[in-house]
C-alpha cells in the first residue's frame, strides 16, 4: 500500500468532515450514539412516565372490553362472542405487567427491545385483541366507536417500532375500519353516514401514526444533532473532551481486542505563539494540529481537542504501531503563513483492555489510569527538549520506553505543568 495516498485520504476525510455541513457531520458521528443508556442519560429522559402511562392505558382498555360484555348492545349473551371477549379482557392484565418491566426508553431510541422482539409482539397483540373485541360486539356504530382505539394504539407505533411494523399497523388498521364500514352498509346504513364515519375512523387511526412518526422522527434527528454539536469542538471539528471520553469508553467497551493507547498530544510554548502573534495564529495553528493528528490516524482510531492546546488521541495499536503513529505526526510541519511555528509533544501510554464486555465504570476507570501514565510521559517529553515522545510501557512490564531522543520517562519532577 501507497503511504503517500494513505496520507492522502486520512486528510481527506478529515477535512471533509472538518467543513462538511452539519447533516454530513451527524451522519459522520452517528455510530457514536447507539448507546441509548448513554443517550438517555444526557438528556435526562424520564422514560418511567412514559412506560406506566401506557400501562394505565392498557388497563382502561381491559375495563372498556369487560364494560362491553354487560351491555345490552355487546355481545347480546352470544356465548362465544362472550368467551372470546372475555379473554382478550382477561390478557390485558398480564400484558399491562410485562408493559411495566420493559425500558421504553431504549425502545424509542434504538426500536429494539431488550426483551428481543416485545416492541413488535405488543403491537401485534393490541392489534389482534382489539379486533377480537370490534367483531365480539354485535352493535356495529358501537364496534366503530371501540376502533377508534387503533389511533390510541398508534401512538405507540409512532414511537417504538420500526418502520414496517408501523405501515403494517395502518393498513392492518384500515382494512379493519373498512370492514365495519362495509358491514354497517350492509345492515341498511346509510351510504353517505357510512362513508363519512369509516373516512373519519381512517383519518383518526392512520393520522395519528403519520403525525406522531413524523414528529418522533424529527426530534430525534435533532437531538441527534444537539448531542453531537454538545460533544464537538467547534474551533477544529474534533471531539470536545466530553465526546472523546464517550467515543473512547464505547471502544473499549466493545472491542473485544486488548491493544490499547492513549496518547496525550500538547503543543510546544502555545501561549508564546499567542503573545507573539495572536489569537488568530493560535487558532490557526490548533486546527493545523487537528488536521495533523486526524490525517495520521487510521478510521478507527479518536481524536478529540480536551481543551486549549492539549489533543487526545486512542488507538487499538501496540507499541511497534504507536511509535509508527507518533513519528507521522511528528513529520508533519505546524506552520503559519508559510514557515514553521510549532511543535507538539506526545506523551503515550501504551496498555491493554480486559477485552470482552466491560462496564462503563470499568472502562471510564481503565481510560482514567492510562490518561494519568499519557500526561506523566507528556511531561517527560517536554522535559526533554519537546518536539518529542515518550512512551510509557503498561504496568507490570519491564518498565516505560524512552522516545527516539531517548527521554527518559520520570525525568520531570513537577508533573502536570509544561518546564519553562
Amino acid at each position: 500500500m501507497n503511504p503517500d495516498s494513505d496520507d492522502a485520504r486520512r486528510t481527506a476525510r478529515f477535512r471533509a468532515l472538518r467543513h462538511a455541513p452539519a447533516s454530513s457531520e451527524i451522519t459522520a458521528h452517528r455510530h457514536l450514539y447507539d448507546d441509548a443508556d448513554h443517550v438517555l442519560n444526557q438528556v435526562r429522559m424520564r422514560e418511567r412516565h412514559v412506560r406506566y402511562t401506557i400501562v394505565v392505558l392498557v388497563v382502561i382498555c381491559g375495563m372498556l372490553g369487560a364494560i362491553a360484555l354487560f351491555t345490552p348492545s355487546g355481545t347480546q349473551g352470544s356465548m362465544p362472542r362472550s368467551i372470546a371477549l372475555g379473554i382478550a379482557v382477561a390478557t390485558t392484565v398480564p400484558m399491562a405487567f410485562a408493559v411495566s418491566r420493559v425500558h421504553l426508553g431504549v425502545i424509542w431510541w434504538t426500536k429494539q427491545s431488550s426483551i428481543k422482539g416485545f416492541n413488535t409482539a405488543f403491537v401485534v397483540y393490541a392489534d389482534t385483541v382489539l379486533t377480537v373485541a370490534v367483531i365480539a360486539i354485535t352493535d356495529v356504530i358501537l364496534a366503530q366507536f371501540l376502533a377508534t382505539i387503533f389511533a390510541v394504539v398508534g401512538s405507540y407505533v409512532a414511537h417504538f417500532v420500526q418502520s414496517q411494523v408501523a405501515y403494517a399497523h395502518m393498513i392492518y388498521s384500515s382494512i379493519v375500519v373498512c370492514v365495519l364500514g362495509g358491514v354497517a352498509w350492509a345492515e341498511g346504513g346509510p351510504f353517505p353516514n357510512v362513508l363519512f364515519a369509516t373516512l373519519a375512523l381512517l383519518v383518526v387511526t392512520n393520522g395519528t401514526t403519520t403525525l406522531h412518526r413524523s414528529y418522533t422522527s424529527d426530534f430525534q434527528r435533532s437531538l441527534k444533532h444537539q448531542l453531537i454539536m454538545a460533544n464537538t469542538d467547534s474551533l477544529t471539528g474534533l471531539l470536545n473532551r466530553r465526546g472523546f471520553i464517550y467515543a473512547t469508553t464505547t471502544m473499549v467497551r466493545r472491542n473485544p481486542t486488548p491493544r490499547f493507547a492513549l496518547i496525550a498530544a500538547d503543543v510546544d510554548r502555545f501561549k508564546n505563539i499567542n503573545d507573539e502573534h495572536g489569537h488568530a495564529v493560535g487558532d490557526t495553528v490548533l486546527q493545523r494540529v487537528a488536521e495533523i493528528l486526524q490525517s495520521a490516524v487510521d478510521d478507527d482510531a479518536i481524536v478529540g481537542r480536551l481543551g486549549g492546546d492539549e489533543f487526545a488521541i486512542a488507538v487499538r495499536h501496540d507499541e511497534t504501531g504507536v511509535r509508527a503513529l507518533a513519528e507521522r505526526i511528528r513529520a508533519q510541519p505546524i506552520e503559519a503563513d508559510g514557515r514553521p511555528i510549532a511543535t507538539i509533544s506526545l506523551g503515550i501510554a501504551v496498555g491493554t483492555s480486559p477485552g470482552g464486555s466491560l462496564s462503563e465504570a470499568d472502562a471510564t476507570a481503565l481510560i482514567q489510569r492510562e490518561f494519568a501514565v499519557a500526561d506523566t510521559a507528556l511531561f517527560d517529553a517536554k522535559a526533554a527538549g519537546r518536539g518529542t515522545y515518550v512512551i510509557a510501557g503498561p504496568e507490570g512490564s519491564a518498565g516505560p520506553r524512552t522516545g527516539p531522543t531517548g527521554a527518559r520517562p520520570g525525568s520531570a519532577d513537577r508533573p502536570g505543568r509544561e518546564p519553562s
